[in-house]
C-alpha cells in the first residue's frame, strides 16, 4: 500500500491512500471532540499519531505504547448501534489518550525521561483495566444521544443474574468480588467494558466528579504505594473498589426491581444446560417440523444444529469458523460469511462467503468472495453487501453464478443488513448515518428511505410477504419488530423479560431467540401474537437505565462532515506522502542495561549486562529493531543488533554480534579406549563477529474451524570463529 499523512498541532493521521476519505472524516471528528474529550481530567489528550488499517473486518480500535499510537481498524462493526463507527472510535479511543496523559505524570514522567515510552507504560498499573475501559465507554455514551452504555443489551446479563456477586449455588453474601472483576471459566461473566461503565457512571453520579482524575494523579506521584487505586479511593472518597462495586449494584438492583415484570411471549424450543452458557443465533425454518440455528458454548466450536420443533432435540449438521454475518437459506442451501485471515498478512482479515448443502452437511467456501456481508437469497438470485476499504458499501446481486447488478450506497452510509421482499420485489437495507439508524430500499436509482433516522438501534433485518422483520430497542428492551410495507406502519411483535433477538418469519409463525441467565435459546410464537403499533420517535424509551448525570461535552450526533468542511480542512492541513523507508526506524525506548528484547519476549530469556539498549518499532508495525552495547568482566565489550521486517509478507531477520569471549567447539574426535566422542573448546579469535540473515514465509491456512500454519525458511550466517 501507499501511505499518506496529515499533521495538525496535536494529531498526525497516517492512512493508506485507499482510505483518504475516511481519514479526512475521522480527523474532522477528532478536532470536533478535542476541546471536551478531556472532561473530568486535569490534563487533556496527549499528542499522538493515529494509524488507520482499513483491511480488517474484525472492527476494533486500540491505544498503544511502544511506540505511542492509536490504531483504528476502520471497517464498521457488524453489531454496531445507532452511531456511525468512526464517531464511536474517536469518542472511545481518544479518551484513552487522555487517560494515558494523566497517568504519565509525576514520578512516571521522570521514569519515561529515563527509559523512553516503555517507562510510561508503568503508569498503566495505577488505573485498573475496567476503569480505563469503563471511563472510555462513558465518554462514548456521553458524546452521543443514546450511546453504548445505554443499550439494553449492555445491562441484560446483569439483570438476568439477579443478585450480582452472590454465588447462585449457595446463599453466601457478596464480600468476594474477584469473580466479577477477573472472569470465570465456568460461568458467563460480563466483560470489563460492561462492569467498568456501571462503576464509573455510578461513581460520577454519586461524587459529582470524575474520580479517576484523582486516582491517576495519586498513583503517578506515589507509585511506591501498594494498591494505589484502593489508597486513592480511600483518601479522597472514603470508599474502596469493593464498596464501590456493592453500592453500584445495590443501586442498580433497586432500580431494576422497581420495573414492571414482563414474561416472554415466545415459547422456548431448546433447554439450556445449567453449567455451560449457551448461545443459539439466527434460527431459520426447515419445513414445518425443524429449525436450523447456529450454536456456540464454552467448550465446543461454533456449529449449525438442526432442532426438532416438537421435541427440542437437536443434532449437529456442520461446524463452522468464526461467523461474521447471519445465514440465509434457499433451495436446500445455506449461505453465511466467516472471518478469514489472509494467507500472508495478520492484519488483513476478510469476510468470506460460505455455503452448505443441507443434504450433505458439508461447509464449502465460495471462491473469490472475500468482502461479503449479509448474504440474502432472492427469487433465483443471491445478494450480499460488499464493503470496500475506502468505506463504500455496494449491494451485489448474482444470478446463475454471475454478478448482474450492483447498487452502490452513498458515501457516509453504513449498511448493517440486507433483505429481499417477494411481495414488493425489492431489496431493503438497514442504514446507519449521521441521522441515526433507518430502513431503506436500494436499487439502480439509489437509496430511498422507508423510515426516518432515529437514535434507535436496529438489527438482524429480514423480509417476506410485504413486511420487514428486525430487532429494535424502541420499547426500551431488545424486541422483534416488523414494518408493514403496504400499510407503512411499524409494530412490535414480542414481549420478553430480558430481550428477544434474530426474528425470522416461518409461515404463520415467528422464530426468535430469547435471553436468560443461561444464554440465548430458540423460541417461537404466532406471528400475530402481539401487534403493538410503534409511533415514530427520535429516541427509544429509556427503560432499564437508572438516571445518571450527563457530562457537559459535545454530542457527536450533531457533528456533520460536509463538503465545505472537507475543503477547509484540506486547505489548512495538507496531506503529504508518508514514506515507509525513512520511517522504518523509530526509536521509542532505551535502557541503561544491555539485553536482547527479542529473546526476552519470544524465549523469555533475559541476559543483562552493563551498557545500554535502544529499541525501535515503526508506526505501521512492519519493522522492529534493537541495538545494544554491553560489557562484563569475563567477556569484555559486546555489541548486538537485531532487525525484523514484516511488510512484504516475507519476514526478514538480521542478527549482528561483535565482541565477547565465546567458545567454539571443534568437530568430534573419538577416544580410542572408550569410543566416546570428545569435543575440544577453543577461544574465539580477537574481535569476534557474526552476521546472520534469514527469510521466513509464514503461510496461514484458515478454513472453517481448522487453522493451519506452514512456515518456509532459509538462512545464511557468517562468523570469523572456528566450528
Amino acid at each position: 500500500m501507499k501511505w499518506s499523512a496529515i499533521r495538525t498541532p496535536d494529531v498526525r493521521m497516517i492512512y493508506p491512500d485507499t482510505a483518504s476519505g475516511l481519514a479526512a472524516r475521522t480527523l474532522h471528528y477528532i478536532r470536533s471532540v478535542q476541546p471536551s474529550i478531556g472532561y473530568g481530567f486535569r490534563h487533556g489528550p496527549m499528542r499522538i499519531p493515529f494509524v488507520m488499517h482499513p483491511e480488517n473486518f474484525q472492527s476494533n480500535g486500540l491505544v498503544m505504547y511502544l511506540p505511542k499510537r492509536v490504531e483504528f481498524l476502520s471497517s464498521p462493526a457488524i453489531d454496531s448501534y445507532s452511531m456511525p463507527w468512526y464517531k464511536q472510535l474517536v469518542a472511545h479511543e481518544y479518551r484513552h489518550a487522555v487517560q494515558y496523559n494523566n497517568l504519565d505524570r509525576g514520578l512516571i514522567r521522570v521514569l519515561s525521561r529515563l527509559l523512553g515510552q516503555q517507562g510510561s507504560t508503568v503508569g498503566l498499573l495505577f488505573m485498573p483495566l475496567w476503569a480505563l475501559e469503563g471511563d472510555a465507554v462513558m465518554s462514548e455514551t456521553m458524546m452521543s444521544s443514546y450511546g453504548r452504555g445505554l443499550q439494553p443489551s449492555f445491562t441484560m446479563a446483569y439483570r438476568a443474574m439477579g443478585r450480582v456477586g452472590r454465588n447462585r449455588r449457595d446463599t453466601r453474601d457478596r464480600r468476594n468480588t474477584d469473580k466479577w472483576f477477573c472472569g470465570s471459566y465456568r460461568d458467563y461473566i460480563p466483560d470489563h467494558y460492561e462492569l467498568g461503565y456501571q462503576l464509573c457512571s455510578y461513581a460520577y453520579d454519586r461524587y459529582g466528579e470524575n474520580v479517576w482524575d484523582k486516582v491517576a494523579w495519586y498513583g503517578s506521584r506515589n507509585p511506591y504505594v501498594i494498591l494505589t487505586t484502593h489508597a486513592a479511593l480511600r483518601k479522597y472518597y472514603r470508599t474502596s473498589v469493593g464498596e464501590l462495586f456493592r453500592e453500584t449494584f445495590d443501586d442498580l438492583e433497586r432500580f431494576w426491581d422497581s420495573l414492571p415484570e414482563s414474561g416472554d411471549s415466545a415459547s422456548t424450543l431448546t433447554p439450556l444446560p445449567e453449567g455451560n452458557h449457551t448461545t443459539y443465533q439466527w434460527p431459520l425454518p426447515l419445513g414445518d417440523t425443524a429449525v436450523l440455528a447456529l450454536k456456540t458454548d464454552f467448550d465446543r466450536s461454533t456449529r449449525f444444529v438442526r432442532i426438532d420443533r416438537r421435541t427440542g432435540r437437536e443434532r449437529t449438521v456442520c461446524r463452522t469458523g468464526m461467523v461474521s454475518t447471519r445465514p440465509t437459506m434457499a433451495g436446500g442451501r445455506v449461505w453465511w460469511t466467516e472471518y478469514r485471515r489472509s494467507l500472508l498478512f495478520e492484519q488483513r482479515v476478510n469476510s468470506q462467503l460460505c455455503y452448505m448443502d443441507i443434504a450433505d452437511g458439508r461447509p464449502r467456501t465460495a471462491g473469490g468472495y472475500r468482502r461479503a456481508l449479509y448474504p440474502t437469497a432472492a427469487d433465483g438470485a443471491l445478494g450480499w453487501i460488499e464493503y470496500a476499504p475506502d468505506g463504500r458499501y455496494t449491494v451485489v446481486v448474482e444470478r446463475d453464478g454471475v454478478p448482474e447488478e450492483r447498487f452502490e450506497a452513498p458515501e457516509g452510509k453504513e449498511l448493517h443488513g440486507l433483505a429481499w421482499d417477494d411481495r414488493t420485489v425489492a431489496w431493503y437495507v438497514l442504514v446507519t448515518d449521521d441521522e441515526g439508524m433507518w430502513l431503506g430500499r436500494i436499487d439502480a436509482e439509489g437509496l430511498h428511505p422507508v423510515t426516518r433516522g432515529a437514535r434507535i438501534t436496529l438489527s438482524d433485518l429480514r423480509a417476506g410477504g410485504g413486511k420487514l422483520y428486525f430487532g429494535s430497542i424502541a420499547s426500551g428492551k431488545d424486541e422483534a419488530h416488523c414494518y408493514d410495507l403496504v400499510a407503512r406502519r411499524e409494530y412490535r411483535l414480542t414481549a420478553s423479560e430480558y430481550g428477544s433477538f434474530d426474528p425470522a418469519p416461518a409461515g404463520g409463525r415467528l422464530l426468535v431467540t430469547t435471553y436468560d441467565r443461561l444464554g440465548y435459546r430458540v423460541a417461537e410464537q404466532a406471528a400475530d401474537t402481539l401487534l403493538v403499533p410503534v409511533a415514530p420517535s427520535a429516541l427509544p424509551v429509556d427503560l432499564v437505565n437508572p438516571p445518571r448525570r450527563r457530562w457537559a461535552v459535545v454530542n457527536l450526533d450533531t457533528v456533520r462532515f460536509t463538503p465545505a468542511d472537507s475543503v477547509r480542512q484540506g486547505e489548512r492541513f495538507r496531506a503529504k506522502r508518508y514514506r515507509k523507508g525513512p520511517n522504518l526506524v523509530n526509536v521509542h525506548s532505551w535502557m541503561p542495561l544491555a539485553f536482547n528484547p527479542f529473546a526476552a519476549v519470544d524465549e523469555h530469556v533475559i541476559d543483562l549486562n552493563l551498557g545500554f539498549t535502544l529499541m525501535s518499532q515503526n508506526l505501521l508495525s512492519s519493522a522492529e529493531a534493537y541495538a545494544s552495547y554491553g560489557w562484563n568482566r569475563s567477556e569484555g565489550s559486546l555489541v548486538k543488533l537485531g532487525v525484523r521486517y514484516f511488510g512484504l509478507g516475507l519476514r526478514f531477520d538480521l542478527d549482528v554480534s561483535y565482541g565477547g569471549n565465546q567458545l567454539f567447539y571443534s568437530l568430534a574426535s573419538y577416544d580410542p579406549v572408550t569410543g566416546n566422542p570428545v569435543y575440544q573448546s577453543q577461544p574465539a579469535p580477537d574481535r569476534y563477529y557474526s552476521v546472520g540473515l534469514s527469510a521466513t514465509l509464514p503461510l496461514y491456512f484458515q478454513r472453517g474451524y481448522h487453522t493451519r500454519q506452514l512456515s518456509l525458511s532459509a538462512g545464511w550466517n557468517y562468523s570469523n570463529g572456528m566450528v
